[in-house]
C-alpha cells in the first residue's frame, strides 16, 4: 500500500505516455489475479513470485527483461483479468502519483492464450476497466494503445491494428510496435498499415532509438508516418536525425530508469549529456516509466531522478510535462472525457 502521499494540491498533475500493462501492476495484485483464475504459478511462496516478476540483480540483459513478461502476460490473459488490470493501473496511477493523463499499452495477441481467448473480449474488457476508473476519477483522461510486436508475422499484427480501428470510439487511441529484434521483421511491411490506421483517425508511435542504432531510427523515420516516438534518445548521436525529429514535431517518450538498467544509457552523466543535447537541438521529450512494477519505480521517481541529478530544472520539468500533454493521443474537449 502506498503511504505518506502528499496532498494533491501540493503535487504536479503528471502525464505518462509510455508504459506497458504487463509490468505496471503491483506484484500483490498480480498474485491476487492469478489465484482468482486458478493459474498454477512456479512457486506457492509470494516473495519468490515477487522476485520472479521484478528485476532483482545488477547485470540485467535484454533477454532477462523480456522473459519477465511471460508470467505477467499469462496472468492477464482473460477478460476478467484485463478489466481488473486496466482499472487498477489507471486508478492507481492517479491515486499514487496524481497522473491525470495516461496511455497504457498492451498486445492483445499475448493475452489470448494462443487463440483460446477471443481478442475482442480481451480488448473490450480492458476498455471496461478503463471506464470504471474514469467514472471513479473524472479528472483523469486515459486511452489504450495496442501494441504490434516484431516477433509476430505481419498478418497477426494487422489484426491487432484493425482491432484498434474497430474500437477507436471506445477508447483505443493508437498503435505502437515493440518487442525484441527479429531478423525477419521489416518496417517497410508496415507502411501501408500505419497509413490505414492514421486515415481512420488513430495515432501512431514506435519503439526505436534505444536498443538499436541511430541509423535504424533514421530508417524508421523515413518509412513510417509517426505522431511520436518511444525511447528515441539515440537521435542525440546525429544532428541530422535530431533535426528531422524536431522538424516533424515528434516528442520522444524517454524512460530513464529502464534505459539505465539495461545499460543503453551508461549512467546519469550520460543521461544528462543526452537530455541537454536534445534540449539544445529543439527536440521535445517527456519522462515515463516503461515497466514500473518490474523496475520498482513510478513516474514521480523518474522525474525526481532527472531533478536530483541536476539534469533538468523545475521549469524544464514543467516544460516536459507540457510537451507530454501536447503529444497525448487522447482526443480532448474542455471539461469532458470523450469516452464516457
Amino acid at each position: 500500500m502506498v503511504t505518506d502521499i502528499p496532498h494533491r494540491a501540493s503535487r504536479k498533475e503528471l502525464c505518462e505516455l509510455h508504459f506497458h500493462l504487463g509490468q505496471s501492476l503491483e506484484p500483490q495484485i498480480l498474485w491476487s489475479i492469478a489465484h482468482e483464475q486458478g493459474i498454477k504459478l512456479p512457486s506457492k511462496d509470494y516473495w519468490e513470485f515477487h522476485d520472479l516478476i521484478t528485476l532483482n540483480k545488477e547485470d540485467v540483459t535484454w533477454d532477462d527483461y523480456h522473459k519477465l513478461f511471460h508470467w505477467t502476460e499469462l496472468i492477464q490473459s482473460s477478460p476478467v483479468a484485463m478489466e481488473r488490470t486496466v482499472y487498477e493501473v489507471v486508478s492507481g496511477a492517479y491515486r499514487a502519483n496524481n497522473i491525470t493523463v495516461l496511455e497504457p499499452s498492451f498486445n492483445p495477441m499475448f493475452r489470448n492464450r494462443g487463440g483460446e481467448q477471443d481478442l475482442d473480449h480481451i480488448i473490450l474488457a480492458g476498455l471496461r476497466g478503463m471506464e470504471r476508473a474514469l467514472i471513479e476519477f473524472p479528472t483523469v483522461r486515459a486511452g489504450l494503445i495496442l501494441l504490434l510486436d516484431r516477433r509476430l508475422p505481419v498478418e497477426k499484427n494487422a489484426i491487432v491494428a484493425r482491432k484498434a480501428i474497430k474500437y477507436r470510439s471506445r477508447g483505443v487511441v493508437g498503435i505502437d510496435i515493440a518487442g525484441p529484434k527479429n531478423g525477419d521483421f521489416r518496417y517497410e511491411d508496415y507502411r501501408k498499415l500505419y497509413d490505414e490506421v492514421r486515415e481512420a483517425g488513430l495515432k501512431t508511435t514506435v519503439h526505436t532509438g534505444e536498443d538499436g542504432t541511430v541509423e535504424e531510427m533514421a530508417h524508421v523515420l523515413k518509412v513510417l508516418a509517426l505522431d511520436r516516438i518511444n525511447h528515441g534518445f539515440r537521435c542525440a548521436e546525429d544532428p541530422a536525425v535530431m533535426k528531422e525529429v524536431a522538424k516533424r514535431n515528434l516528442c520522444l517518450c524517454l524512460c530513464p530508469t529502464s534505459s539505465l538498467v539495461l545499460k543503453f544509457i551508461k549512467d546519469t552523466a550520460h543521461l544528462k549529456t543526452i537530455l541537454r543535447t536534445l534540449i539544445d537541438s529543439g527536440v521535445k521529450f517527456c519522462v515515463n516509466t516503461d515497466n514500473p512494477s518490474m523496475l520498482k519505480t513510478n513516474l514521480a521517481k523518474e522525474i525526481g531522478l532527472v531533478r536530483d541529478a541536476g539534469i533538468l530544472s523545475e521549469d524544464e520539468i514543467d516544460q516536459t510535462l507540457a510537451w507530454a500533454r501536447e503529444a497525448s493521443f487522447i482526443p480532448t474537449q474542455p471539461g469532458k472525457n470523450l469516452y464516457l
